[in-house]
């Protein structure tokens, strides 16, 4: 047998069913390995952001790894940045890089580069394959430490030559699941007591954001009196309206430092102290005060429903006070200019039940992300690791994840060049993806830290480079161009029609904002 053949039958028998992938000459054999199993899907991305960033989205909906097939280290370098924010979303990932064949990289060819330390600087698990002998055992503990609680980067690095050798032994069995570690329940009672401090919070992140523990936590609420609150970038959450209401930290630094005033006591369920995002001259980076009371109950890899529901009947309560509940949407505008003041309550009223927001709506979050808080209820993916260009993929996955339902992306027009050619897999795949472009033809949160950070006095030279007016993005032709049909539209009659429809369809859809 083949030894890719044999790879590839590893990761089937583990639980991969999609492989994203932009290949080269040394990945050939596992190329043609894939094409003899129509078990596992594979998806084409015209650059490796793509692909690494729709491995992220297909995980947070998922819950398990998808396979990413990638070419040498510059194959993984152009990966990097999703990587990095499916790292911080706690996203499985298992990566399989070729490179050149174990007796070839002595002579230093143009793309031979020190994969395994570039590699390591953005992966849990590395493994390098040195002989067809080895590589379906390395598959088996790739995807094993990918899928571990909550969910790691694997990396393994296959030769040529060791994808292309004879394999002549048995395909392994997968590995034993590793679960979430278990807390320590001693710190419950405890925490029940800082909880019922005036001031309290109960602070929940990581993968414990779906319904069931949002629900728990509003039970704990209702007990304690404490405020229920989660990070200002998440990996998935439920909202929208009949669901219990879960405060965000806000994203610049001195509105969450008031945002976390007189916090007398956090528990902690998932994740972590909440710092500032960057660094600011006169500013905190720890942003709650300093006498605040902490109980890390649970970690991101410890089991946090568990923890929860110890809370939940320490607390003795099993019902939710209603003022904790969020309630519907009940001003839908239905005429008029579609501009920052309507677009939010709009997008709201007319978001399906079910749907999957992909979100890199940058400043123009400001006026959208509050508003469907009382939408239908669904699933809000976003920018976990803060590097730009994650929307568009996300979908991608998202949308192969779950085909049942519609995903929506907001995007931020700077951030959405990052990654572009998203679009023309969304095209290739005919997923159900509705895109929304919002066009200030600037890196206008660039212009706002630019001011923040207290930089001198600047003038047009500093301007131009945070700029994207000379020339203009052309999105109606550009998306078309990638086989995705684009409208503009002005009014709030205009943009309910086509979104109405584009929401219906089976293909991919983009709308542009122009703000």
């Amino acid at each position: 047998m083949n030894a890719s053949d044999a790879l590839i039958k590893t990761l089937i028998s583990n639980g991969a069913e999609v492989v994203f992938a932009n290949p080269g000459t040394s990945e050939m054999h596992l190329v043609a390995a894939i094409d003899s199993h129509p078990e596992i899907r594979p998806v084409l991305g015209l650059f490796e952001g793509v692909v690494s960033g729709a491995a992220d989205g297909y995980a947070r909906m998922s819950g398990k790894s998808a396979v990413n097939l990638l070419h040498l280290g510059p194959g993984l370098g152009n990966s990097f940045a999703n990587i990095h924010n499916a790292n911080k979303a706690l996203s499985p990932m298992v990566n399989v890089v070729g490179d050149h064949a174990t007796y070839h990289l002595k002579y230093n060819a143009p793309l031979t580069s020190d994969l395994d330390n570039l590699a390591k600087s953005v992966s849990d698990w590395v493994g390098r394959s040195n002989s067809v002998d080895d590589l379906c055992d390395l598959g088996n503990e790739a995807w094993q430490n990918a899928n571990a609680f909550p969910g790691q980067i694997s990396t393994l690095i296959v030769p040529a030559d060791c994808a292309w050798g004879d394999f002549k032994g048995d395909i392994p069995q997968p590995l034993e699941t590793i679960k979430p570690s278990a807390i320590d329940h001693s710190l419950i009672s405890e925490s029940i007591e800082i909880l019922k401090l005036d001031g309290s919070i109960l602070f929940i992140g990581g993968k414990f954001l779906d319904e069931s523990c949002l629900k728990l936590a509003a039970e704990i609420s209702s007990a304690t009196g404490c405020r229920i609150v989660t990070d200002t970038f998440i990996s998935r959450i439920r909202r929208g309206a009949g669901l219990p209401i879960i405060e965000q930290v806000p994203y610049f630094a001195e509105m969450a430092e008031e945002f976390l005033t007189n916090t007398a006591g956090v528990v902690f369920i998932g994740t972590s102290v909440p710092v500032s995002f960057f660094a600011y001259p006169d500013k905190k980076s720890y942003l709650l005060p300093t006498e605040t009371k902490i109980i890390n109950l649970c970690s991101p890899n410890q089991d946090g429903h568990d923890a929860l529901n110890a809370l939940s009947a320490e607390s003795g309560s099993s019902s939710i006070n209603q003022d904790l509940i969020q309630s519907s949407i009940i001003d839908i505008p239905t005429s008029g200019i579609l501009d920052t003041s309507s677009f939010g309550p709009l997008l709201a009223g007319l978001m399906p039940e079910n749907a999957i927001v992909s979100d890199e709506s940058a400043t123009s979050s400001l006026f959208v992300t509050s508003h469907t808080l009382s939408a239908k209820p669904h699933d809000w993916l976003a920018l976990t690791g803060g590097s730009i260009g994650q929307g568009l993929p996300l979908a991608v996955g998202a949308a192969i994840a779950k085909p049942d339902r519609p995903v929506i992306t907001l995007h931020g027009d700077g951030g959405a060049m990052y990654t572009i050619q998203a679009l023309w897999t969304q095209a290739r795949e005919n997923l159900n993806i509705t895109n929304i472009i919002f066009a200030n033809n600037s890196y206008e949160i660039l212009k706002i830290e630019l001011d923040r950070v207290g930089a001198v006095q600047t003038g047009e030279r500093a301007e131009s480079m945070l700029s994207l007016e000379n020339p203009k993005i052309n999105w109606p032709q550009l998306s078309k161009s990638m086989g995705v049909p684009s409208y503009a539209p002005t009014s709030i009659e205009e943009f309910t029609k086509i979104f109405t429809q584009c929401i219906k369809e089976s293909g991919p859809s983009l709308i542009v904002v122009s703000l």
